[in-house]
């Protein structure tokens, strides 16, 4: 398909190819949900404090269900966002190539979730004080934003109404 056509949903999909697009984006909501965890329940005042045993735990099992999947599931994010005319775009502190033909990459790549919130910006502190609540803002923001994306995606393969 030239990069310049528009592909709509539905089209060259299987039943496996929209299943795994829905559980990527199921399990993309699970690891934002640790990333909220580890910002603070509490509207996000402080950065986050040491990630639980069981966060990380459940942290490495999603990395790894990701690992196993990417490839098959880059394709139908590159036609996605090239049915988009390609104009989504993200905010990332990576120029690598890898983390612009797939950002989820940047949400499952980290070694662990202490690395995980550096990449994001953020640093680890015992101190409420030493809060820097711009880094949390910035970082709340891109995750809002990469949601709707992936809210979007879903609707996009599996033919929803939005």
């Amino acid at each position: 398909m030239a990069q310049s056509e528009k592909r709509t949903s539905m089209q060259a999909y299987s039943t496996a190819d929209v299943d795994l697009v829905l559980e990527w984006a199921r399990k993309y909501f699970e690891v934002n949900a640790l990333i909220n965890k580890m910002f603070g329940c509490e509207h996000f005042k402080n950065l986050p404090c040491m990630p639980s045993f069981e966060n990380e735990i459940e942290y490495q099992r999603l990395r790894f269900w990701f690992r196993k999947n990417q490839d098959r599931f880059i394709p139908t994010w590159v036609d996605f966002c090239l049915s988009h005319g390609n104009s989504i775009e993200f905010i990332y502190k990576s120029n690598e190539i890898e983390y612009k033909n797939n950002p989820f990459l940047y949400y499952y790549g980290p070694d662990d979730l202490l690395d995980l919130a550096d990449k994001m910006g953020a640093t680890i502190t015992v101190d409420p004080q030493d809060t820097d609540k711009e880094a949390v803002d910035l970082i709340l923001n891109i995750l809002n934003g990469f949601s709707w994306t992936v809210i979007y995606m879903a609707h996009w393969i599996g033919d929803y109404p939005l």
